[in-house]
């Protein structure tokens, strides 16, 4: 039977999670050191190893031969928590267990030692699900559990946990996983799963699935599947809806030229050929204030990744940049509330008066020009005064 990707390369290890170097050493080393807490609360975005690292850590708690922290993956215990038939690892899924009467249910076995492993280990995914009541319900124990009892919440909304539950936890907070790593880490996919890809291919999917890992190698699974093994970037835009870069910056180039009617016509195009809208609205914001920190900063590389493309708009002043994001900007807020199409489109209309807008030095300048101008209107009227004054003498 066909394993997903996503499924078939879930880390294991510690060291085989990516892009979590805190919270894999604080659980690592509490391993080592034996200072277990009683409560933990993993929270950060979807799909960057959360409940993941809760089950590595479960291992590691009970491994029967670790290595530095680190789970055997080999013992009979390690097996078992794979395979999710260990009876001390106890997964609830707040989003359709969240009411007291689940969390009373809880308590009552909580009082039961490990059957088999050191430590009991409950994990609660979803956590922010848990209704008021239930999390009154949690709280003692959370505060004061039976010896060899561990609690894992994990939550993508930790703004929603009481303040009395995270108080009572020691708070590890997961990031969106970098780019670049993800690039790694899909590269690393494909050798093993003999895949042909393109590295730029490989960019757009890690784009695309904005931090999150799992997306990332779903993406993956699902262009590879289409492309018969080979990803490519046309198959990564075919398969996703996207727009490609070098489109983008060519759709740019049309907005700062006033080209409405090139514009909408494209916007028309991949609009019915299926393409996703929206986001190639907000590829195009974010290329847009990529540009202004390329054209502000004196040294852009240390922030934004400097693309050849930046070159193009090199005589585009930086005040011009600034309008046109904010229309882009609006115009995504305004798809919100209305027929994203003709957002757009109204968006791209007010877009033409981009070439109106002067930067500070031109608006200088021309006050100079017209400055001088006036000075030089009046020297003249003060010459044919007196010039008149004299003349008048004379007779």
């Amino acid at each position: 039977m066909y394993v997903p990707l996503a499924r078939k390369y879930r880390p294991s290890r510690f060291s085989e999670v990516v892009g979590q170097e805190v919270p894999v050493r604080v659980l690592k080393n509490a391993v080592k050191e034996g200072r277990v807490a009683n409560a933990y609360l993993f929270a950060g975005p979807r799909g960057v190893g959360k409940t993941t690292l809760a089950r590595v850590f479960t291992k590691a708690l009970n491994c029967l031969n670790p290595e530095e922290g680190e789970p055997c993956g080999e013992c009979e215990n390690c097996k078992e928590i794979e395979r999710g038939s260990f009876p001390d690892l106890v997964e609830i899924d707040a989003a359709s267990n969240r009411g007291i009467d689940d969390i009373r249910a809880l308590k009552e076995n909580v009082s039961y030692a490990p059957l088999k492993g050191e430590y009991k280990v409950y994990i609660i995914d979803e956590a922010h699900m848990l209704t008021r009541e239930a999390f009154n319900a949690l709280l003692k124990t959370l505060e004061e559990p039976p010896p060899r009892t561990v609690f894992i919440l994990c939550t993508t909304e930790h703004e929603r946990i009481p303040p009395t539950i995270v108080s009572r936890c020691q708070r590890l907070l997961f990031r969106r996983v970098q780019e670049d790593l993800i690039v790694d880490h899909l590269k690393n996919v494909c050798s093993k799963e003999g895949i042909e890809a393109e590295e730029r291919a490989l960019k757009t999917v890690a784009r695309v699935s904005e931090g999150c890992l799992r997306d990332a190698l779903s993406l993956l699974d699902q262009v590879s599947v289409f492309s018969e093994g080979k990803v490519t970037s046309q198959a990564v835009e075919e398969v996703l809806g996207i727009v490609g870069e070098e489109k983008i910056f060519e759709f740019m180039e049309k907005l700062f030229r006033g080209d409405v009617e090139g514009c909408i016509a494209f916007l028309r195009d991949i609009y019915f050929k299926g393409y996703n809208l929206m986001r190639f609205w907000e590829s195009l914001e974010s290329e847009l204030s990529n540009l202004a920190l390329y054209k502000a900063l004196k040294d852009p590389a240390k922030v934004i990744e400097v693309k050849e493309h930046y070159k193009r708009f090199q005589d585009i002043p930086l005040e011009r940049i600034l309008y046109l994001e904010t229309l882009v900007n609006r115009g995504k807020v305004d798809a919100r509330t209305r027929d994203s199409l003709k957002a757009f489109e109204l968006a791209i209309v007010k877009s033409s008066l981009v070439g109106e807008v002067l930067s500070l030095g031109e608006v200088v300048k021309r006050i100079q020009n017209a400055t001088q101008q006036v000075n030089d209107r009046e020297g003249e009227k003060e010459v044919k005064k007196n010039l008149t004054a004299d003349t008048t003498k004379l007779f």
